[in-house]
C-alpha cells in the first residue's frame, strides 16, 4: 500500500511539473504579401504587452513559444512598415492554425509638413548622447529578435529635417550586422506608433567606431516629438555587440521583443544621436 502511494504522488508530482510544459505552443509560420505572394521578412510578431514575440526572417518564417492556457484571451499581433496589421485572438489563432499569414500594403497618406525660412538660416544640431566611452558601455536588453532600444527626441520651434543618425561602437565581433531603425511618435512618455510608411535599415561591419546613416534620402521632416530606436532584426547566434554607454543625456527606452512593453532603463544611456537642421 505505502509503495501504491508513494507511486500515485510521484506520479502526482510529474503531472504538476509537466502540465505547464505542455502548454507551451511553437508558432510557425511564414508572412507573405497578399497582393504579390512573395515573403516579407522583418515582420514583428508577438503577444501584445506580453514580451512574448519575434521577428520573421529574410524568407517571412518565423517560430516562437506561447502558453496556450496563460496567453489564450491575449492579442496576438503581426504588423510591419508599409503594411496594415494583422490581429487574432491567440485562442482563435491556435484553432485556425494558419501556416500562411497574409499582409496587405497601407495605403493611408504621409502627414504634410510644411517648411518655411522666414529670412531665417536653418542650424544644425547634435541631439542624443555623443559619448563616445570605451570604458563604459551598453548592450541590447537581450539578443532575441525584436529586441529594440532608442531615446526620445524633444520637438523644436521649428520643423526638424533628419540629416543623419549615428552610433558609437566598442564592439562587434559578429561581423556584418544589419538593425532596423524605427521613429514612433509618443504617447504617455513612451513610444507608440511608427510614424514611418517605408523601412530604414542600417547595416555594418564596423568593429568598433562611429557608424553613421544618411537620412536625407528618405526626406524626414517632423514637427513635433518622437524616439527614434534601433532593433535587432537578425539571429546571428552566439558574439558581442557593445555600444558606448554613458549615464548623462537622453535616457534609454527599451522593449524585450516585437509588441513588448516599452520601459525606462534607469538613468542609463547609450552613445545614439541624431543630427537634424531646423
Amino acid at each position: 500500500m505505502k509503495k501504491k502511494i508513494l507511486s500515485l504522488l510521484i506520479f502526482a508530482l510529474s503531472v504538476f511539473f509537466v502540465l505547464p510544459i505542455w502548454a507551451q505552443t511553437s508558432l510557425i509560420g511564414q508572412v507573405l504579401d497578399s497582393a504579390t505572394k512573395e515573403p516579407i521578412p522583418y515582420v514583428n510578431i508577438g503577444v501584445l504587452n506580453k514580451n512574448i514575440g519575434t521577428v520573421s526572417d529574410d524568407e517571412g518564417y518565423f517560430q516562437f513559444e506561447v502558453n496556450a492556457q496563460q496567453n489564450g484571451k491575449d492579442t496576438l499581433r503581426f504588423s510591419m512598415i508599409g503594411f496594415e496589421s494583422k490581429t487574432y485572438i491567440l485562442s482563435d489563432y491556435l484553432k485556425q492554425n494558419p501556416l500562411e499569414i497574409y499582409l496587405s500594403e497601407e495605403t493611408t497618406a504621409l502627414e504634410e509638413v510644411i517648411l518655411t525660412s522666414a529670412r531665417r538660416e536653418f542650424q544644425i544640431k547634435k541631439l542624443g548622447n555623443k559619448t563616445t566611452s570605451k570604458t563604459i558601455y551598453a548592450s541590447f536588453t537581450s539578443n532575441k529578435l525584436g529586441n529594440e532600444m532608442g531615446f526620445i527626441v524633444r520637438a523644436r520651434k521649428r520643423p526638424m529635417i533628419l540629416k543623419k543618425f549615428n552610433i558609437s561602437i566598442v564592439e562587434n565581433d559578429y561581423g556584418p550586422i544589419k538593425f532596423r531603425v524605427n521613429l514612433y511618435d509618443v504617447l504617455n512618455g513612451l513610444p507608440n506608433k511608427t510614424i514611418l510608411k517605408k523601412n530604414i535599415f542600417l547595416e555594418t561591419d564596423v568593429s568598433s567606431g562611429i557608424v553613421s546613416l544618411d537620412l536625407t534620402p528618405y526626406e524626414i521632416v517632423i514637427d513635433k516629438e518622437f524616439f527614434i530606436t534601433i532593433e535587432w532584426i537578425e539571429d546571428l547566434g552566439p558574439g558581442k555587440l557593445f555600444f558606448s554607454g554613458g549615464f548623462f543625456g537622453a535616457p534609454l527606452y527599451a522593449r524585450e521583443v516585437s509588441q513588448g512593453n516599452w520601459i525606462k532603463i534607469g538613468n542609463v544611456s547609450v552613445g545614439m544621436n541624431l543630427d537634424v537642421s531646423y
